[in-house]
């Protein structure tokens, strides 16, 4: 254990377990990242708009940061053991996909407002669905994928 991870293991444990018994869990954990990331998300982004007056596409990006910094701190200490990667690396590709994500969502709350007219806060909610499939994936796979560990054959 590391300050950075909390209380999260070092991928050099000796814990074997499946891909397809992993996959699962860490999806259901993540997904209450995710919704803790979102509330905060979603929080910021009512703030900026109804009480500070914001357009909905200058809210959502500021509201995005917060609740993407809210996320990767619950999905360290809760949900993801940490790779191969170093911190660096890791960050820089967190980022990447939290940007990809960003341009997802822009993307579907001008779609879904503006051209669908449906409500900014509804469109969020959409939004956030494709989001979460789009992180969750991306970061299971890219940024915490995990190197197979083979059995001892001695």
């Amino acid at each position: 254990m590391d300050c950075y991870t909390g209380n999260m293991r070092n991928q050099t444990d000796n814990t074997q377990t499946s891909l397809s018994d992993r996959i699962p869990v860490q999806a259901i954990k993540y997904g209450l990242a995710a919704f803790g990331g979102f509330l905060a998300d979603y929080a910021a982004l009512l703030a900026l708009k109804e009480w500070l007056g914001l357009h909905y596409l200058v809210a959502v990006p500021i509201a995005f940061v917060v609740g993407i910094a809210v996320n990767y701190l619950i999905g360290i200490w809760v949900v993801f053991r940490r790779g191969n990667l170093s911190l660096v690396k890791e960050l820089a590709l967190f980022l990447t996909i939290s940007l990809a994500a960003l341009a997802i969502t822009e993307g579907s709350m001008y779609l879904l407002t503006d051209l669908v007219k449906i409500d900014y806060r509804i469109s969020r909610l959409i939004s956030g669905v494709v989001t979460y499939l789009f992180n969750f994936i991306s970061r299971r796979f890219v940024i915490y994928r995990t190197k197979k560990i083979e059995p001892d054959t001695k």
